[in-house]
């Protein structure tokens, strides 16, 4: 209880910390319809908001020649934790990441994703897991690490450097992940995404609003039925207007146009 209700406090703090900030500066930059009216719904003054897109595209349309290069079994090999005797990579997997308390803190919660992620790599495609160290603990700690290690179909890789992980996303036909900035790449790469949390602060990456993802919680059987539905569905999401890689020349544009109004 102590823990929980220091971190309903932390969080208060940082949203409260958020506010004051919108308050106090000068100029807000959002990077899509949603941030702007959320502002706008705050109260803050229209002049002060500036919609020009999401900068971390810039990154990742800079950076998709580099990772398309890399090759799958290259990032696997020089990745996979401990000798794992995995089947082939061929052409078809799905990508996996997991990293959030509400999902690995919980011995039956983690359990269960378990589970379904086997059920998935035994009976339909293989899975590459990239473990975040929070996650490798949790698995060992309720003794679960050596059954996802023995499955032929389960791949676990250590971490990924931004290339590797973007070349695996570039590839897989899946996404399961509770990251933020994947739900991003993935509406960006046409990568069926099911987000394993409840809420997401990108609503923009929603399959409802013409992205690539769904959210599904740690519910199982929610996760199952949008698992299959939305491998079936051959999503098309629209790309976000201004998710163009020119984010950043548009920020330069503004400031410089502020600074000769200050001048």
């Amino acid at each position: 209880f102590i823990k929980l209700n220091n971190k309903l406090i932390k969080n208060y703090k940082a949203g409260c910390n958020s506010l004051v900030t919108d308050r106090i500066s000068d100029l807000l930059l959002t990077p899509d319809n949603f941030s702007t009216q959320n502002l706008l719904n705050e109260g803050v003054e229209k002049n002060k908001i500036e919609f020009v897109g999401n900068i971390m595209i810039d990154t990742l349309e800079k950076n998709r020649c580099i990772a398309g290069k890399l090759g799958v079994d290259k990032i696997i090999n020089k990745n996979l934790i401990d000798n794992q005797n995995y089947a082939q990579i061929n052409s078809q997997f799905g990508l996996m990441t997991l990293h959030r308390p509400s999902n690995v803190d919980d011995t039956k919660i983690l359990k269960r994703i378990v589970d379904f992620i086997i059920s998935i790599a035994s009976e339909e495609l293989p899975i590459i897991w990239t473990l975040h160290p929070r996650t490798q603990k949790q698995l060992q700690q309720f003794g679960l690490l050596e059954e996802v290690l023995a499955h032929k179909q389960l791949v676990l890789l250590h971490p990924l450097c931004y290339h590797e992980m973007l070349c695996l996303n570039m590839d897989a036909i899946i996404m399961l992940t509770d990251s933020g900035g994947l739900q991003e790449e993935c509406t960006v790469l046409s990568t069926p995404c099911l987000t394993l949390r409840g809420n997401t602060e990108r609503p923009i990456t929603l399959i409802e609003h013409g992205g690539a993802s769904v959210l599904v919680g740690n519910n199982i059987e929610r996760i199952r039925k949008e698992y299959k539905k939305i491998l079936v569905e051959n999503i098309h999401p629209k790309r976000p207007e201004f998710w163009d890689g020119k984010t950043a020349e548009r920020i330069v544009d503004i400031l410089l146009s502020k600074l000769e109004i200050y001048h």
